[in-house]
């Protein structure tokens, strides 16, 4: 709980910022749109099983507010796991505290959301619970550990379930949706970082050779590989991208879709983001690329527009499957590997870099 003296006025989200509008929805849709969602979740096996595209249709329209936690948990799986593995939670959170994981953790909490009422407040029950799942799951999967993209993907999932909950929903999203991204090395993302590429090239051809096109009057390419913006959009689950009526929209369609939304998110997001003469002579290199795609315009954003833009893209899971195979395939011998982990540390210098460089200017 959050003790009113330390609250600040906060949107109905938790935010106390202006960086996330509220999706307006009057009382009596809300209404309509939860005994719908209750009706689904008494009958849910027979409903999944007989009604599959109607239960895409509904998440794409958003889960309401106050079912996230009953649909994530059965959308996910997370229910079912937590039956299974009873006093598995208590037994990995309360082994004794590796203190090399636990000071980065540590570390990690102050900056996961802090303008969140959950987590604004240093060693509140927020940041508590959050440095409970975030250890739980390094002592339970210790080969993976910890990793700090972690920290805002098990927030957003305390916003709207208690600990243990949150926990198996985070050991789902880790193994079953997305296997590696968290691994030392961070080779499945790796590899998905170069799925995006060609999708770029197959679904928006204009942009993608715009973001690979040379400045002007010079022979530097801007060289906007997709691993230098995408690592936190699709590591945090676009937790830390957009605003939160947004995020949400996602995460509801993700828990049933998987990992191809965010596929089609980021895809959406650069059309819109390079979709006219304008938009793209603004970008004239590298620096203000990167300042572009680090701050998204609420036309870009707004569930209003990015919502029928992401809509518009039909990626299969047998396409992406096929892709990844292909792209392991070429980069993933063991040499390639070692050599993928040392390119994507100089890219993210050469990023920090640049905003170094530009916040200069």
């Amino acid at each position: 709980m959050v003790d009113p003296e330390d609250q600040q006025e906060q949107n109905k989200y938790g935010f106390t910022d202006d960086l996330h509008y509220e999706a307006e929805m009057s009382p009596s849709e809300v209404r309509k749109r939860e005994e719908k969602w209750l009706k689904m979740l008494s009958n849910w096996e027979k409903f999944v099983e007989k009604e599959p595209k109607k239960l895409k249709e509904r998440c794409r329209k958003g889960v309401p507010d106050s079912l996230r936690e009953k649909v994530w948990l059965k959308l996910s799986g997370a229910d079912r796991l937590m039956a299974e593995n009873e006093g598995v939670f208590v037994l990995q959170s309360s082994k004794p505290d590796n203190d090399v994981v636990i000071h980065v953790i540590d570390k990690d909490l102050d900056r996961t959301f802090p303008t969140h009422v959950l987590f604004a407040k240093k060693g509140a029950q927020g940041q508590n619970d959050l440095r409970l799942v975030l250890k739980a799951y390094a002592m339970y999967n210790d080969k993976t550990g910890y990793c700090q993209a972690m920290a805002p993907v098990a927030a957003t999932l305390l916003m709207y379930m208690p600990v243990e909950e949150a926990f198996w929903c985070l050991v789902q999203i880790c193994e079953q949706y997305l296997p590696g991204y968290y691994s030392p090395g961070l080779h499945a993302f790796q590899i998905d970082a170069m799925i995006l590429k060609d999708l770029l090239a197959k679904y928006i051809p204009d942009t993608n050779a715009f973001m690979d096109s040379k400045a002007p009057g010079t022979d530097i390419s801007k060289g906007m590989d997709p691993i230098l913006y995408c690592t936190e959009w699709f590591m945090s689950i676009y937790s830390r991208t957009l605003p939160w009526p947004m995020v949400l929209r996602v995460w509801d369609m993700f828990f049933l879709e998987g990992v191809k939304v965010l596929f089609k998110v980021a895809v959406a997001i650069l059309h819109l983001t390079f979709l006219t003469d304008e938009d793209r002579k603004e970008c004239k290199g590298f620096f203000e690329l990167t300042q572009k795609l680090r701050k998204l315009p609420l036309q870009v954003t707004h569930e209003n527009f990015l919502m029928p833009e992401i809509l518009k893209y039909h990626f299969t899971t047998k396409e992406l499957q096929k892709e990844h195979i292909t792209q392991a395939g070429i980069h993933f011998s063991e040499e390639r590997a070692r050599e993928m982990e040392v390119e994507a540390r100089r890219n993210h210098r050469r990023e920090l870099s640049a905003l170094s460089e530009t916040s200069n200017h």
